[in-house]
């Protein structure tokens, strides 16, 4: 195994932000997948986790207002992380089956196990990216806290739609490793126009449409019992 890849997420943080070509390759090798697909899935429980702390530390910081109902209900710092995490991992697990027949019916024979991690690889990209983010954001929700701005209901809910947003960049991810390996996959059958990007799309589409109602209801339950 590849000496960058060695150390735990160190090294895959290195690897998603200025490695992607040896990413690339590292993900051609089947026998290596399981221990890339460990390695992105902390990554990515540990972005939302610390994104999930700061958003729910917010919402129990702001005074207790009816507009804030669903934010501050039970104690937000400890459901918002969890429901971060459950939802966009959740909303990963019940796709995933789709994204495994999109890719058949695209032509490109990928087992089911490449197709996980190059799920998981857009999830731990977002992670990245929202650690990266997070101090900014923290600021501004410091700055509401405190008064300098006004409006925390909207600091909280685009604290929420934050993940989607950077989420594009993950979908870009996703685009260039089947880019990759569409160089390296066996072919089932004929392929015609952008069947990468209609792909990449259908697998856009279906996580944004599970993901945000996911995150609701997760969010509703748990903060009703935590």
């Amino acid at each position: 195994m590849d000496a960058a890849f060695s150390s735990p997420v160190p090294g895959m943080f290195d690897l998603i932000l200025r490695g992607e070509a040896h990413l690339h390759r590292l993900m051609r090798d089947e026998a290596g997948l399981p221990e890339i697909i460990q390695k992105l899935l902390a990554l990515s429980v540990l972005g939302l986790t610390v994104h999930g702390g700061v958003l729910g530390l917010a919402a129990s910081l702001f005074p207790a207002s009816h507009s804030l109902a669903w934010y501050q209900s039970g104690h937000p710092v400890v459901w918002m992380p969890l429901a971060l995490v459950g939802a966009f991992l959740g909303a990963l697990c019940i796709c995933l089956p789709s994204f495994y027949f999109y890719t058949q019916l695209s032509g490109l024979d990928a087992s089911f196990r490449l197709v996980t991690a190059q799920a998981l690889r857009a999830q731990a990209t977002k992670s990245v990216l929202l650690l990266g983010v997070i101090p900014f954001y923290a600021a501004w929700l410091l700055g509401t806290v405190v008064g300098v701005f006004d409006a925390p209901g909207t600091a909280l809910f685009a604290g929420l739609c934050l993940p989607f947003v950077v989420g594009l960049l993950g979908i870009r991810a996703v685009y260039r490793g089947f880019c990759d390996m569409a160089e390296h996959l066996p072919i089932t059958h004929k392929r015609r126009g952008h069947f990468l990007r209609r792909l990449v799309l259908c697998w856009g589409a279906v996580y944004t449409a599970v993901a945000p109602v996911a995150l609701y209801r997760l969010g509703e339950a748990l903060g009703s019992r935590l």
